[in-house]
């Protein structure tokens, strides 16, 4: 298990949604997993998912909302940061991956992903995922 604070960011925004979600699933104090996957056309798919303690193999980002990423996931998410925003039609979890020129992906599981309604982002890797 490693202590990392760069693999992943989380704005206000989604801290504060993942701590309301953490609340109404009666989880506080677990961790968010997030794993990434890709497939053979270079399609990403975020997963995320609550977990009550970390594996050896784990990176653990510290913060307010505590993460978990695999050994597999970490070099695929480094430097991407998470937010949460509100809209019109969809609200959801967004994801700026700098790793990935463009494509979208949608976890499925808990913490607010919602189903996986799917956004496609621009240029940096954004993605959209959850929705309304």
């Amino acid at each position: 298990m490693v202590s990392s604070k760069t693999v992943v960011e989380f704005t206000e925004a989604a801290t504060a949604k993942l701590l309301e979600v953490l609340k109404e699933q009666d989880a506080e104090g677990q961790y968010l997993r997030i794993a990434v996957t890709t497939d053979d056309h270079g399609g990403v798919e975020y997963v995320f998912g609550l977990e009550e303690s970390p594996s050896e193999s784990d990176k653990v980002v510290e913060g307010v909302v505590k993460a978990l990423v695999d050994d597999e996931s970490a070099p695929m998410l480094d430097g991407s940061t998470i937010d949460y925003v509100e809209g019109f039609e969809r609200s959801g979890f967004v994801i700026s991956n700098p790793n990935f020129s463009s494509g979208c992906g949608c976890g499925g599981g808990g913490c607010g992903s919602s189903g996986g309604g799917c956004g496609s982002g621009g240029g940096g890797g954004g993605c959209a995922c959850g929705g309304h």
